[in-house]
């Protein structure tokens, strides 16, 4: 099934079309294998087509949605900031947590983001939540 996706991947680069017919029934694992491997750097436009096509940023799959927020920070995909702040308030599991941190550290504006999303967030995250991230934001 990878392999399907994986061809799906490479005609997407070029034609930034997704048939809807074949995604239609794709499990998580199936998305996030695409999310993670589509080429980078992505282009605004492509982030807002596959956004409006496939609801990424509307997502109720935490797995799917870290993974899209991860692309929206990466690229700088400022349509999906609201939902990221929400995401990062609402989640305590260091597994989601992480990674977004980690990318958003990665500018100096993603550094003033994530800090005052912390600031907000941090009273709902578990301890070992509060230690790793206090650590990663403290560089």
């Amino acid at each position: 099934r990878f392999k399907k996706v994986d061809s799906l991947i490479f005609e997407w680069a070029k034609t930034s079309k997704l048939d809807a017919m074949i995604t239609k029934n794709w499990s998580t694992h199936e998305w996030l294998h695409f999310l993670n491997n589509l080429p980078s750097p992505l282009s605004i436009q492509q982030l807002e087509k596959l956004d409006a096509e496939n609801h990424f940023t509307a997502s109720g799959n935490s797995e799917i949605l870290c993974v899209w927020l991860g692309l929206a920070i990466k690229n700088n995909y400022i349509k999906a900031y609201p939902k990221l702040e929400q995401f990062l308030v609402n989640t305590g599991r260091r597994k989601f947590l992480t990674p977004l941190y980690t990318e958003l550290m990665k500018t100096d504006a993603g550094k003033m983001q994530a800090k005052a999303i912390y600031q907000k967030a941090r009273p709902n995250y578990h301890f070992v939540a509060t230690n790793t991230i206090d650590k990663l934001l403290a560089n």
